[in-house]
Parts: C-alpha cells; structure tokens; sequence
C-alpha cells in the first residue's frame, strides 16, 4: 500500500490541488482552462489516493498478472487510473465531535485547522501513520465522539450554463468579453472566451496570459493593495473596507450612508423622486434596448394569483417609482420583479447584515462601496476580500448596488449593510470548509441573511450541520439552484445548498416570465428570479450577467426589504412569504420547473403573511403539493380541520417527515395524527405528543397523500406546525452486495443492470464465470448530476482497475477488454466522493460480451487483396492463424511525412510491420517493444501507392492489434501549417530563409515564441551590419545557439537583457513585446496618441505609443472585436505574421 504523505505543507501551497467550491453564471473559457491546467496536479495527488485506498478489493499477495485489455486499449496502469477518476476526490477531511468536550487526540491523524463554532476539525492521514486512507477512516469513524468523517469536497461559484437556452430566442446573452478588468490596482483580467472558440483569421491564437515583469522595457508593478502601506488592516483576518470617498467612507464604527436620508441627496424623498407615468411594472420593462425587456403590456403566462398582497397593491394606487441612474433602462429583471413599485414602500434595510459568500467584491466600485461593510477574505487571509474574478461584485451588484444615486444601476435594495466574504479565488473555487466557515463567520458577526451563488451536487452532513445551525441562529440563507438544465438535461438537479430544506433555493427565469431551460429544476425548488440582468462590473463598470447566480441576489435583497417591513420574522416566515406572493409561471402552487413562481418585491413587502396558504387542503382531493425535499408551514385551525398533502414518489423507499409544532410557552402540546395513504387506502397513520418528532413511512413509487389532523376530536386550540420532508431510496434487487464476497452472480452474456446507492459509501459488486474466450465492454449511466459513475474490473486474483473518465451525471465506459475463461469482478459506485450520501437516483450498467475475436478485414493475406487506409483511422486485426498476413495500402497525391503506430499486441508476441512501394521494394520496417507497440520514424514519401505487410511471429486470437497511419502534407517543408491561418506567412519567411523549423518538418505554428528565437528572426529579416558585437554581456547566453544574433540585437537597441545581467533566452515573450521588437528592428516612431489603440491598452502602457504606431500603419490588428490581450505571450505564427507584413 502506498501511504499518503506531505499533502499539505501550507494551507497556500496546494491550494489549486485542494478539491474546490462552483459559481452560478454562464460558463467561462478562462475558468474551464484554469481547471484543466490544474488537473495534472490534481491527478498526481489522485494517483497517491487511489494507491492507498482499496476500495472494497482483495489484497493479494504476491505478483499477479495484469487485467488483459483488448490491444488499442488503454494501459491499466496506475496512471490511468489517476487520470481517470474524478479530481474532486479529497486531501482531507471533515470530522465532527457530537460533543466538543468528547474531542481527543486521535492516533494516526493530523488536524489541519479547527472550527469550534461547528465543533469540526479539518483532519487527514499523518505522514507516519502506516495506514491507507479507508483503513484510518474506519478507525476515525469508531472513535468515541466522532459523528462523522466527510471528504472535503470541492465546491464552485456557479459559473456556466453550457448550451444555450433552446427557447430563449428573445433573452440577451453574456457579452462576450464582459469580464475585462480595468482596474487602476492593475488586477489581471477574466477572460471569458471559450477553447472551443479559437480567434481564426486573426494575426494571433488565443494563449495563456503571461506576467508583464517579463517585458523588455516595463517598469512598473501593479499596486498591491495587501502589502500597500496605505492598507495597515492587511495584517488582519477582519479586513476593514478602506474608506474611498468623503461621503461614503466606511470605519469600523460608522454605519453605510442611507441614501433615502442623507440630507445631501434631496431626490431620495419619495415626494423628490421621479415617477414613471406608465402603467406598466418599470419603465425599464418597456425599454428595447436590452433583449430580455418585455413590452409593457406583454400578457402573463398565468393571472394574477389573488394574495394577501393584492390588497395591498390595489391599495396603493400610486405609480411606480423610477430612480435617476442611468443605466436602469437596462436593468429589465427589475421590471419583471415588481422593484419599481416596491421602492413606493422601501427601498433599503440598513438594520440587518447581508453576507455575501463569493469571490469577494470590488470595494472601490461607485456604486458599491457605500453599501459595504467589514468583511473577510478566507483564501488569503490578511488580505482585504477583493474580488480577482468578478462574480462576487456582479452578485453584489444585483444585490445592493447604491440606488437613486445619478450613478451606473440600482441594486434591487438600494441602501445595505453588505458583508463581503471572499470565499472562492480567483477560478471561483473552494472548499466545502471554506464555504461552512464563511457561513459561520457571516452568523458570528450578525448577519440576518447570507447569499449563496455555489454549488456542488454532493449532499454533505457537514454542510446541512451548518445550514441547521444558521436556521436556528435566525439566519436566512439564499442560494442558486444552477445552471445545469440545457447541458444535463434530464439528469439536473438543484445543486447544494440550494437543495437543503430550510434554504431558500432561487432558479432564473427569461423575460416573458417562464423557466430558464438552462435552470436547474427539482422539488427542493422555492422561487424564480431574472435570469439575465445588467449590474456591476470589477474596475468600477457594468456589464450584462446571467445564471441562477444572479438569480438568488434578487430573491436575498426582497427578503431583506420584507424584514425591513417586519423586523420580528424568522426565516421561515421570510421564505414563507416569498412563496405566497410569487407569480405562478406554470401550473397553479407549486412545480418542479419553477418552484412556487416568479419573485414579486412588491407583493412581498406589501404582502401580509398567511398562516396556512395551503388552505383549502381538507380532503384528499384538494389535497396540497409538497415537495420531497422541503421545508413547509401551515396551521390546524380545528379539530375538524384536516390538511391533506399529495407527494409524488419517484421510487420505492423512505418518506421521512420532520414534524415541528409550535406551541407558545408552557401551552400543553396537542396529540397530532399523521396518515399516509396510496391509492385511496391507509397505509399507516402515527400519532405523536412531542413538539418536534420525525415520522417515517414506507412508500411506493407513484402519488401518496399524507393527512395532518388533530388526534383528540374536542381540540380547540389552533396549532401552527412545520413539515420538513426527505426521502432515501429502497435498496436494489442485487442487495447485499457490498463486498466482493458478496459479489451478485450476473450470466455470461450481454444484458443491462438498473441498480441504486440507497446509503452512505454503498458499492455494488457482480461477478461474472466466463465459460469461453472473448471481449468484454462494460458501460455504466445514471439518470441524476448527483451519481458520477464510477465503474471498477478486477479479474480475480489481479488487480482492481477503476475507471472514471467523467463527471457527475456523465456515463462511464471500459474499452474492450480480451477475457479468458474464469471470474470477473465488477464494481460500480458513486464517484463522486468517497464515502458519497444516498441518492435518489438510478444506474444502469450494461455488459456487452462478444465471444472470441473476428478479424474485420479478412480476407487481406494478399497484396492484392490490401484494405485502403486513410489517415487518422484505426484499424484492428488479429493473427488468427500461423502464417496469417495482414495487407493494407496508402496512396498519396503529394508528397508527404508519413507514419505508422501499431498498439494493441498482446504480451508474449511480437508483430512485424513493413512499408513497400508499389513496385515491392521495402522502404522501411519496424516490430513492436516489450509493451506491444510499435511507431515508425516520420519519413517522407513522395507521391505514390504504398503497402503495409504485418506479420506475427505467433497466433493470438483474444486481442486485436490496432494499426493507425498519419499522413501530413508537406508545405514549405511543414507537416503543420497546412490549413493554417499563418500558412502564406510562414511560407513567405521560409523562402526569404528568415525561419526555420522548430522540430523535423514542424513549425510548431500554436507555440509561444522565445526570446531567441524572436531576435534570430528579425536579424535573419533585417540583416544588420553589427562591427563586432559582443557576445560575452550576458552570463545565461554564454555558448547559446542564438548568441550571435542575441549580440547583434543588442547592439542594434532593439532589444535588452535584465538587470541582473540575463537575457533568459528561452522564456516567451508577450504580444506587446513581439511589437516592440519588431518596430525596432523596422526602425518605425512610436507615436503618442490621445485615444487608446485597443480597449485593453491604456494610453499610459509603456508600449502604447509603438501599438499606435503599427495599428496606423495598418500592419497590426488585434486578436477580436478592438482587443490587442499585449500580456497573453506570443506564438510563433503571430509573430511571422507581423514580419512578414513588413519585410
């Protein structure tokens, strides 16, 4: 066994490695490219993990042959097994004391971090423990005290709805560069361009962003606001928001400036302030200039519900009121939200704290810095919570951004206390420990409401602790349903914490008042909010935004309004609320598509709270929806009062109700009956005197109805209660089988296996007796996001190969694997995490055997007889025979580097490959290694039919041997450039012999460009006539094979070394270099312009006059729509591009 040791020298050091938190917007290139970069890391880490665990295998001793694969099939090797599991398994572990004065030392375990607030300490394996990680779990989870250990997973900002909406032809997207950062503290910008979207046609590929202490001429760093003797809270955990302007200058004692008060802001007084005569909700609504306005007489989907907030609303009768910042017309979620005539009645809460649990915020942004009060960075502690993505500050945005100020856009409440928690970093990710101690520290220091733009779909007892916890506290919690609907479709799920009971799960809605299909649905959902909204932007700008992510601010900010207008409520009468004054979007009540409906502020703030809004529920025919997963308030009025609910079961299993009754002090409790009946018939009913009792029923897939009543016929007291409902899935047909012992016997012969994980850690094991040779391809799906499909082979007595290419809802596959007479083990599991909660959710694992192997190209044994190959196809064959020969034949139309490999031979054989021409005569061979491959040298061949003649020195029938042919057109002596966007340049340069290639007919076009190789370049261009040039100046060049023209380029000023006396020759340069060189070179004057060459250049960059010059020229464009990107490096086909165009 392989011990896990060293994960964690500083909580910094592998923090891109720690599994991580996800946002709620549309789905960011940068982001996506950040996590790939970080997965061979993660991998890596993985690798130890896997090694360590067993996972429910047999150890066995001794060496055993490995698992046979079909030939072209992956190696079973640890590396496949790192790469292919999921890179959100743990490096440590939550666990929990069910009392924190039972908490002891426990042998074999380091403890990272403690959080007493939650009684929890951050664990994992000491490095001299000599356990593997399940065993020291085991252990962990017998010790005295202990009430669980939870894999700390990985959690996200919710960012990105992969597809597009399929009927939102009339919602406005995400612009498409939104995220640019233009900030004077010189923060890095966010890119949101996707890989999948390369820049063609331009002088430039997208590539990774390069620092600027690179640059041949920079001078300056970016202010660092941390270490910024200006900033001397930058030593603290608590961070005090700088004050950055007179009037809305925050200290540790003063409160935000209310705007509706402030004596110098007179147009605040309702009697000051604008009006819009229209009757529609805002005039923002009717404003066309963003997609997503409605007109402002667009017909509903659904009428107008009568609600204790109808009153209110005819009441009033007053118009709406229309604030004075000019960009509201954009803001059309605030029209669909009814903000315009709730602002008649409030328009802020400064008496309550709002947490915002994110990226952090921008705290220097005008519209956002006078809301804001003292908050903490948890990633970088000491720090201030500056935002470095940039959802945090378009949450807080929509949120609280200042209204009524003449300045950018009005946040739904325009006056706040908001509590900025950076939890996530600059990717959006985090940990479910950094989540829970943001939430812990947000109830700590006073805040009445947290918002909650993550998620993950892993249910997790440390977090449902912690949303318990806040419930108790008087603490409401807001969160993002996701943004899943389109990519996963029927397998969405709301993602947690959205998905626990007593949070207030938001999903997003298009203009014309129907679910968002990219919106996660499900029965834990409560509200709809707009999907897409225009609200503040990192650097002091504003941009559009979309997702569930900008959903639940919208739903945090009228809860905050509504305790403003009722400062006694709790959070369950806030949610309670919230629900009874939403618009139905679909059928009347509640759905699973869009929960009780579309967020109104104004019947919220208006609204008067029902104590039953389930009412008329009294027989089984009226009876009232409740959700699966929810939390659910109504009242007995009498003793002849029943409330009936209908719940529709999705599978066999567990209904637990978690009954609450609220009585006032020293009021005897009433006996209350709770019956569950299907179809029509009583199944079982249970009486219970406690105020609080859980109540389980066994249940059967289909509709149930559940009666709520009084057990004594002469009560006359009412009674108010709470419901809180979840369901477990019964145990499969296969159970018991969680251990390879009590593996389930499954039939030789292809079939589909349907099975479920209907508790914690539950793995599924099956065995398979062979009875004859053949190839086995097993595959494995599930219908939910919250299974990742994890699929395991073990041939008995060999090792357990685990196979995890995919993520949550994703299906797994094994390639072909060659089996021989005898068992099989599979295992299939919830990847997801390793000890993973119940699921209410299916998977279906299917096992296709096909017995022995039939050479699909037979007959080919003659030369005549050759199968025509193409480039890039694979093609498989079997020696079936002594003496079989396999003939296949290429034709080129020009001349071409060509290659073979050859994958697949089983062990013990050998194959032989050999080329001919069409005339026999042998231009090369090759025969496999030790591992049953074989690739040819890159040989160039002219134009002309060629055949391929393989051979095998022994007959092997249960692997197939898989053979590829590469075929590359030879440009200008290139295999690479063909189809390129630079080709003409670069061929024009290789004629002039300006460039050469980087590798044997490579130009390697996509590869960033060195310094070396840009100096070699320009000399080779330009030519300059140097007497003697020194070459000794720099100690890095010394015998470099650039030296030479490093000299020359020196001498000539076009470019210069480091101050520490290096050239660093092999290090890329940026787009913004390459100019500079090469308008040296071109001896071009820079020239100083008042208006900015490209949006992403500052009219300050030490490069922007040479920029100005080129772009004048008409020699240099950027890589998109007016964006230059001078700090991402430079590649070798940009940089040919632009000499060419002036040599």
């Amino acid at each position: 066994m392989i011990t896990i040791r060293n994960w964690f020298t500083h909580r910094q050091s592998l923090s891109d490695a720690q599994p991580r938190l996800e946002r709620l917007t549309p789905p960011g290139g940068a982001h996506r490219l950040a996590l790939a970069a970080r997965g061979g890391l993660r991998r890596a880490l993985l690798a130890l993990l896997l090694g360590s665990v067993a996972l429910g295998g047999l150890a066995v001793a001794g060496p055993v042959p490995a698992l046979s694969l079909a030939p072209g099939s992956e190696a079973p090797a640890a590396a496949h097994a790192a790469g292919a599991a999921s890179t959100e398994q743990p490096q440590s572990w939550l666990l929990r004391w069910t009392d924190p004065a039972q908490a002891h030392e426990l042998r074999g375990t380091e403890v990272l971090r403690r959080q007493p607030d939650a009684a929890v300490e951050v664990v994992r394996p000491a490095g001299d423990s000599g356990e593997d990680v399940e065993t020291w779990l085991r252990r962990l989870r017998g010790e005295p005290g202990v009430a669980y250990v939870h894999p700390n997973g990985m959690v996200h900002v919710l960012s990105g709805a992969a597809g597009a909406d399929s009927g939102a032809a009339n919602a406005a997207g995400t612009e498409g560069d939104a995220g640019t950062l233009d900030s004077k503290y010189g923060r890095a910008a966010v890119s949101k361009a996707s890989p999948s979207n390369p820049s063609a046609g331009t002088d430039d590929v997208q590539v990774s962003s390069s620092s600027k202490s690179g640059s041949l001429d920079s001078k300056s760093e970016p202010f660092n606001r941390a270490t910024s003797p200006s900033n001397p809270s930058a030593g603290t955990d608590d961070v005090q928001i700088a004050p950055s302007s007179k009037s809305g200058s925050l200290d540790s004692k003063s409160e935000p400036v209310n705007r509706a008060t402030s004596p110098s802001n007179p147009s605040a007084d309702p009697d000051n302030m604008q009006t819009d005569p229209a009757s529609s909700p805002s005039a923002a609504q009717s404003e066309q200039e963003d997609p997503t306005a409605l007109p402002s007489d667009a017909p509903s989907q659904s009428p107008a519900v009568d609600s204790p907030a109808e009153a209110g609303l005819a009441a009033v009768k007053q118009q709406a009121v229309k604030a004075n910042d000019p960009e509201l017309a954009k803001q059309t979620h605030l029209g669909l939200i009814g903000a315009a005539e709730a602002w008649k009645t409030v328009t802020g809460n400064t008496g309550i704290t709002i947490a915002l649990v994110d990226t952090g915020v921008d705290l220097d942004h005008p519209d956002l810095k006078d809301n804001l009060v003292t908050g903490v960075n948890l990633v970088e502690r000491g720090k201030p919570p500056e935002d470095d993505n940039g959802h945090g500050t378009s949450v807080a945005g929509v949120l609280a951004a200042a209204g009524n100020n003449g300045v950018g856009v009005a946040g739904v409440m325009w006056n706040a206390k908001l509590m900025p928690i950076k939890a996530l970093d600059q990717w959006g990710d985090g940990t479910e420990e950094d989540l829970g101690e943001a939430i812990l520290y947000a109830m700590k220091n006073g805040a009445k409401i947290v918002v909650l733009s993550v998620g993950l779909h892993r249910e997790s007892p440390y977090m449902e602790d912690i949303v318990n916890q806040a419930e108790k506290q008087g603490v409401l919690l807001v969160a993002a349903a996701g943004n899943d609907g389109v990519s996963l479709g029927s397998k969405a799920a709301v993602k947690y914490p959205a998905a626990y009971p007593t949070v207030l799960a938001v999903g997003g809605a298009r203009a014309d008042r129907t679910a968002d299909t990219r919106s996660n649905p499900g029965y834990e959902l409560d509200i709809m909010a707009p999907w897409h909204v225009y609200t503040t932007a990192v650097g002091g700008g504003y941009k559009k935004e979309e997702g569930t992510s900008m959903a639940a601010p919208q739903a945090a900010a009228v809860a905050a309004l509504v305790m403003e207008r009722n400062p006694s409520f709790k959070p369950y009468q806030v949610r309670e609320l919230l629900r009874q004054t939403a618009r139905d979007m679909g059928p009347a009540g509640f759905d699973s598509t869009s929960g009780y409906g579309l967020l109104q502020a104004d019947r919220a703030v208006l609204g008067t709270l029902s104590k039953d809004a389930h009412e008329p529920n009294n027989s089984s025919g009226t009876a009232s929806t409740l959700p699966l997963r929810a939390n659910l308030n109504a009242e007995l009025s009498s003793a002849k009062d029943e409330d009936w609910y209908m719940v529709d079961i999705p599978y066999d299993g567990k209904l637990m109700i978690g009954y609450e009754g609220r009585v006032a002090a020293g009021s005897p409790t009433p006996t209350v009956r709770f019956g569950y009946y299907e179809g029509g018939k009583l199944v079982r009913e249970e009486d219970t005197k406690l105020a609080g009792k859980s109540i389980e029923f066994a249940v059967n897939k289909g509709s149930g109805r559940i009666k709520v009543q009084f057990s004594n016929p002469a009560q006359t007291q009412a009674l108010s209660y709470a419901l809180t409902t979840s369901f477990t899935i019964r145990e499969d047909a296969y159970e018991p089988n969680d251990r390879i012992g009590d593996a389930y016997a499954l039939q030789p012969r292809s079939q589909t296996v349907s099975g479920n994980f209907h508790k914690q850690a539950d793995r599924d094991w099956y065995v398979v007796d062979f009875k004859q040779n053949g190839q086995l391809k097993l595959s494995l799906s599930t219908n939910t996001a919250r299974i990742d499909p994890g699929i395991s082979v073990q041939r008995e007595g060999q090792t357990l190969i685990i196979y995890d290419d995919h993520g949550e809802g994703a299906s797994e596959q094994t390639p072909v694997i060659s089996v021989t007479a005898g068992k099989y083990y599979i295992r299939v599991h919830n990847a997801i995490s390793l000890d993973a909660s119940p699921v209410a959710g299916t998977y279906s694992l299917t096992m296709d055997f096909q017995p022995a192997l039939v050479d699909p190209n037979e007959p080919n044994d003659k030369s005549y007889e050759a199968l025509l190959m193409k480039s890039g196809t694979e093609y498989v064959g079997v020696i079936d025979k002594s003496g079989d020969t396999d003939w296949f034949q290429f034709r080129l139309s020009s001349d071409s580097a060509t290659g073979l490999t050859v994958t697949g031979v089983p062990q013990g054989a050998t194959l032989k490959l050999e080329i001919f021409d069409k005339r026999m005569k042998l231009s090369g061979s090759g025969t496999t290694d030790a591992a049953g491959s074989l690739k040819t040298k890159d040989q160039v061949l002219e134009t002309g039919v060629y055949y391929v003649k393989i051979t095998a020195d022994r007959v092997f029938q249960n692997n197939y041997y898989r053979v590829k042919l590469s075929i590359d057109e030879l440009v200008a002596g290139f295999r690479d450039i063909s189809g390129h966007w630079a080709k003409d340049a670069i061929v024009s340069l290789k004629g002039k012999g300006i460039v050469n290639g980087s590798a044997p007919y490579r130009f390697e076009p996509d590869r960033s460009v060195t310094r070396a190789e840009a100096v070699t370049m320009i000399i080779k261009a330009y030519k300059p006539i140097v007497a003697a040039p020194s070459t000794g100046m720099f100690k890095d060049v010394g015998s470099h094979w650039a030296q030479d023209s490093i000299a020359k380029a020196v001498a000539k000023g076009w470019v210069k070394g480091y101050p520490d006396g290096t050239f660093k020759p092999d290090e890329p340069i940026t787009r913004a270099e390459m100019a500079i060189i090469i308008g040296n070179a071109e001896g071009l004057k820079p020239r100083i312009q008042t208006t900015r060459p490209f949006n992403d250049v500052a009219l300050y960059d030490w490069y922007t006059p040479m920029l100005s010059a080129m772009k004048q020229d008409g020699k240099l464009s950027g890589v998109e729509a007016n964006l230059f990107k001078p700090n991402d490096t430079a590649s070798r086909a940009a940089f040919a591009t632009l000499l060419y165009r002036y040599v």
